[in-house]
């Protein structure tokens, strides 16, 4: 008896969970984005009053963009893995996508969370406080753009490089390129935007997730193309 090697199809080595994720994910959040709006307001106790009455949605639509990140980082693990840990670019493309995860969820915390809270707290304050809320609120919102730009950048990199290796490939060259092209539109937008980014720079993020996002769900529905070597025993 001695052992060999069998191709197995990918999809039964664990992927089809992770294209659940990311598909759901995609869906899910692009739906609850839909949902958040401005408070409105023109002065600044208006404008902080119209935030905190949207506390308990932003909490809600937040709290949701939080775990769709959680579900991206489990589903662009697993294309790693069936990429391959070994290569490095694969390895590095891996690392920028978790660093720019934790950047999107820092984001995502100021934006749903402390920016209703310091809206809330200053409430019926004295007008000094309400000026210095409204202009933390004002900081904030400078700090989250930057770090959402900053989590959009390093995701896009990830994007490139794992495509990089699916061009290579016959059976996956398209979901390459689309790839490819997402990162590029991601990388343009995020180096062509002001501090506070606009609506035509925030749906063109959107499009171009939405397009790498379904397309690797379906690499991964599909099993990547890929046979896995599996050990086996033969008499």
């Amino acid at each position: 008896m001695h052992a060999h090697a069998v191709a197995v199809p990918r999809a039964a080595s664990g992927t089809r969970p992770a294209a659940i994720a990311i598909a759901a994910a995609t869906v899910v959040s692009t739906v609850f984005v839909a949902l958040d709006h401005s408070g409105g307001g023109t002065t600044p106790p208006e404008i902080l009053a119209g935030i905190a009455r949207l506390a308990l949605l932003k909490e809600v639509v937040h709290g949701v963009a939080i775990a769709s990140v959680c579900a991206y980082a489990f589903g662009y693990t697993v294309l790693a893995r069936e990429l391959g840990f070994e290569r490095p670019a694969v390895l590095a493309g891996l690392l920028a996508y978790l660093f720019g995860c934790g950047a999107l969820i820092g984001a995502t915390l100021l934006d749903g969370f402390v920016t209703p809270h310091v809206a809330i707290d200053a409430a019926q304050a004295a007008p000094a406080r309400v000026a210095f809320a409204f202009d933390l609120v004002h900081y904030l919102n400078i700090v989250l753009n930057d770090l959402s730009r900053f989590g959009w950048t390093a995701q896009a990199l990830a994007a490139a490089a794992w495509s990089l290796l699916l061009v290579g490939r016959s059976g996956t060259r398209l979901a390459g390129w689309i790839g490819l092209l997402s990162s590029a539109l991601m990388v343009a937008l995020m180096t062509t935007s002001s501090i506070r980014m606009d609506m035509p720079t925030l749906l063109g993020v959107l499009v171009a997730q939405l397009l790498w996002n379904l397309t690797a769900a379906v690499l991964l529905w599909r099993g990547n193309g890929v046979p896995v070597r599996i050990p086996a025993m033969a008499g």
